[in-house]
């Protein structure tokens, strides 16, 4: 049983890398094509990672293209950093005393960095909505939903019940 659980905190790990890297390449790739925007809006076409329906916005005004491509670059940087947060949880995770402090700290850092994730991506959708009234033109979304909600709650009552892992641990330790 235990050679199974890690590996598959083995198999987690690397997922986790590459999901790390993944995220962060799209942020660079993206902060790339903001600068290129703003300079040179044709070639910003040719490049990857570049919204083609943002790119309409700097016909309106610069700002609005700034505005849209940098809340882009805030999310991936952050969902990047959500997953490296996860590397390190999952790198400190000792199995024989899963029920550490560190662990639900960390735990609860991740639930309210993918609450905050949530919150500016509302941010960021309301601010479309009025760019589409504004201008006219269809932009879509940022392509993160309500699910993130749901994945904070989530990994925020994990943290809890670590923590009442940890006070479970600590009156055993006790009455012995």
């Amino acid at each position: 049983m235990k050679i199974r659980t890690e590996q598959i905190l083995t198999f987690l790990k690397i997922v986790a890398w590459l999901a790390f890297v993944g995220y962060a390449i799209k942020a660079g790739a993206q902060t790339v094509g903001l600068v290129v925007g703003v300079i040179n809006p044709e070639f910003s076409e040719k490049l990857y990672e570049v919204n083609p329906l943002f790119l309409k916005l700097r016909q309106y005004n610069i700002q609005y293209f700034v505005n849209a491509m940098s809340m882009l670059v805030f999310l991936s940087a952050t969902t990047a950093h959500i997953w490296y947060m996860a590397i390190r949880l999952l790198s400190k995770l000792n199995l024989k005393t899963p029920f550490s402090r560190e662990v639900a700290k960390r735990l609860e850092k991740i639930a309210f960095e993918i609450l905050g994730l949530w919150l500016v991506n509302m941010v960021g959708m309301t601010y479309l909505k009025r760019l589409e009234k504004t201008t006219g033109e269809l932009l879509g979304n940022f392509g993160i939903g309500d699910e993130f909600l749901l994945v904070a709650a989530i990994v925020y009552i994990v943290a809890q019940i670590f923590k009442r892992g940890i006070e479970l641990k600590e009156e055993n330790e006790l009455t012995v």
